[in-house]
């Protein structure tokens, strides 16, 4: 049985490392925000993963300022 990545890039899942890369932030960063319920995240068993659609939705949420029209 082959499996094959056929999710989105925008939906595929990401590491801390990964995440941390994207974001511009340090990895202990990412374990940080993820313990504190922070960033959103999905547990398998001990793995912690990030969904890149998630992050980027968060990010959006969260972000300040003047708002280009």
């Amino acid at each position: 049985m082959e499996l094959r990545d056929e999710q989105p890039p925008e939906d595929r899942l990401l590491t801390a490392e990964e995440v941390a890369a994207f974001m511009r932030v340090t990895r202990s960063w990412v374990y940080a925000e993820t313990r504190r319920d922070g960033l959103p995240h999905v547990r398998l068993g001990r793995y912690v993963r990030y969904r890149r659609s998630a992050i980027e939705r968060w990010l959006e949420v969260g972000e300040r300022g003047p708002r280009a029209r």
